[in-house]
């Protein structure tokens, strides 16, 4: 089965971590935004710099101003900046911020109508922060670090941030990997095309340097999403020694799909293949999510399987002396 809209590749986690990070730390914290608004002016300087740390219609820089001229402590201060950069989506300040904030946990106030109910509540955000700047990063051993570190402190973060899935997909591809570093794809298999031509894979490859085959449906609304990129690669691949192909698996009208797809996406000239109904190749490759891509070279090795627009896929074309 494939997974509708796919798991999450590190490529396109960048977004929608972040996105997920600010819903659910403002979500967390709505118990400081739930107060009710008033003037600001009517508001101590404190309290002026946490509404507008959470509020964009109130000056951030004119009540931090405010709050510095008033003497509000650094520690508060501190807190309402991250709280501000998070509702700014602010990452790279909010990253730089991290140290600043465990320096004046300390100092906070904690309870239920606070920015955090404890301290280790804090913590928790803290930890999950870092544990996706380290997946951005691609830092493995500092993600894995800090994701358990915030479900140790604070659970809820570590639910709202998706961080167990993340370390779910980390698993998987450790698994896909060594799966992969010794697999071969019989290239005797014989695979038809849209047009009803039928032969085996090693003759659509045809000589070349290598196959890239893109595993898509009609229904896998980022598969769809992604055609005008593969066919930006099917016109400048094949004159690099690269075929570049579409494997469709609908179960439903496989070939009028294709052929709707190819003639909407003008790719008339790529070869629109059909994977048998039995999956041989979504099995041995364990693809379990689509859109995926894999680069086949004329021995059957596996040198890229992965979402077609993971940096890895550039990676593995340029050791081939190629270029996207």
């Amino acid at each position: 089965m494939h997974a509708r809209g796919g798991a999450g590749r590190i490529w396109n986690m960048t977004f929608n971590l972040r996105s997920c990070l600010v819903a659910g730390a403002l979500s967390l914290l709505a118990p400081l935004w739930a107060q009710d608004a008033h003037d600001h002016y009517d508001h101590s300087a404190k309290d002026h710099l946490y509404e507008a740390a959470r509020d964009p219609a109130v000056s951030w820089d004119e009540a931090y101003e405010r709050a510095v001229k008033e003497s509000v402590a650094k520690a508060f201060i501190v807190e309402a900046q991250t709280i501000h950069y998070l509702s700014t989506g602010n990452m790279p300040e909010l990253y730089k911020h991290l140290d600043e904030l465990e320096a004046v946990s300390g100092e906070l106030e904690y309870g239920m109508d606070k920015a955090f109910h404890s301290e280790r509540q804090l913590t928790g955000l803290v930890a999950s922060i870092r544990a996706i700047q380290a997946y951005e990063a691609t830092d493995m051993p500092e993600f894995e670090k800090q994701a358990a570190k915030s479900f140790v402190n604070s659970p809820e973060y570590t639910q709202a941030f998706g961080l167990i899935q993340l370390m779910t997909e980390v698993r998987q591809k450790e698994v896909q990997e060594a799966a992969m570093a010794n697999l071969r794809i019989p290239m005797d298999l014989v695979i038809a095309s849209a047009d009803g031509e039928e032969k085996p894979l090693s003759q659509w490859l045809s000589g070349n340097k290598a196959m890239l085959i893109d595993f898509w449906a009609s229904w896998c609304g980022p598969c769809m999403q992604l055609m005008p990129e593969l066919r930006t690669k099917g016109e400048s691949l094949p004159s690099q020694g690269v075929v570049v192909a579409g494997m469709n698996t609908d179960a439903d009208d496989p070939v009028g799909k294709a052929k709707k797809t190819r003639a909407e996406h003008k790719m008339e000239l790529m070869p629109w293949l059909l994977e048998p109904e039995d999956r041989p190749l979504s099995q041995l490759l364990m693809i379990n999510s689509i859109p995926r891509m894999i680069l086949v070279a004329p021995d059957g090795k596996v040198l890229y399987n992965g979402h077609p627009m993971d940096p890895s896929l550039k990676t593995a074309l340029a050791k081939l002396d190629v270029k996207i």
